[in-house]
């Protein structure tokens, strides 16, 4: 099987091919590690658990982002392209710097600021515990067409995540969470469900970034719109 891989080298991206012998229950994973080990030993990819929970493997393969280590090679068709992530910043082959990520979460300041008191029984629902589940592996956000335009958006990782703060009474700061989602120009999301298509954990942020509006349109603090929505995957 043919298999392209996009590396990035003295600041300019080239595509180079080798011809692998694949079984079909490997993985994108399994694939980087053959390339490194018998081809290329220069060949740069992140990865640590192998098993879908640290989220770190994630690149772009035939155009779509998955995690590498829970892509199946008879999933795919042949060429396999694997490219890095984007929206962000390329640091060396498939190696993205995850920073933009992290501070986007520390500007929502998605964090629990408890209450005076220890509330010990709190009864979620299905789209608290996807806002739970979340493992930050950003590839929600390198699908979202929204940062082509707006680096101040918040993004649907960091939307995902700070769900459960607006929701969970153990949280003293319920309402300054949802000001913070208008003030990460919420509206600006598509719809295009990207990043619900691309969730290896089928999480669904979209859903939750409606849920999120209607509260912010409930409360008046935003008021309701149209807008696009288009697919890409």
């Amino acid at each position: 099987m043919l298999v392209r891989v996009k590396l990035y080298r003295n600041h300019e991206s080239l595509f180079k091919e080798f011809d692998v012998s694949l079984e079909p229950n490997q993985t994108v994973l399994d694939i980087l590690y053959t390339l490194k080990e018998n081809y290329d030993p220069t060949l740069s990819f992140r990865s640590m658990c192998r098993a879908g929970i640290c989220g770190t493997c994630g690149v772009k393969v035939n155009a779509k982002p998955v995690l590498a280590c829970k892509t199946k090679v008879r999933e795919l068709e042949d060429p396999i392209t694997i490219e890095p992530l984007d929206n962000l910043p390329i640091i060396k082959d498939l190696v993205v710097d995850h920073s933009a990520l992290i501070e986007r979460l520390k500007k929502l300041r998605i964090w629990y600021e408890p209450l005076g008191n220890n509330l010990q029984i709190f009864k979620t629902n299905s789209m608290v515990e996807k806002s739970f589940e979340c493992i930050a592996c950003g590839l929600c956000d390198a699908s979202c067409p929204v940062f082509l335009t707006n680096q101040g958006f918040g993004g649907p990782m960091s939307f995902l995540r700070i769900y459960k703060l607006t929701q969970d009474p153990r949280n003293s700061k319920k309402e300054e969470s949802l000001l913070r989602i208008k003030n990460a120009y919420i509206q600006l999301c598509t719809h295009c469900k990207n990043c619900s298509m691309v969730c290896p954990l089928g999480l669904m942020p979209e859903s939750i970034i409606r849920f999120e509006e209607a509260e912010l349109i409930k409360k008046g603090l935003i008021s309701q719109s149209l807008t696009n929505s288009f697919d890409f995957f």
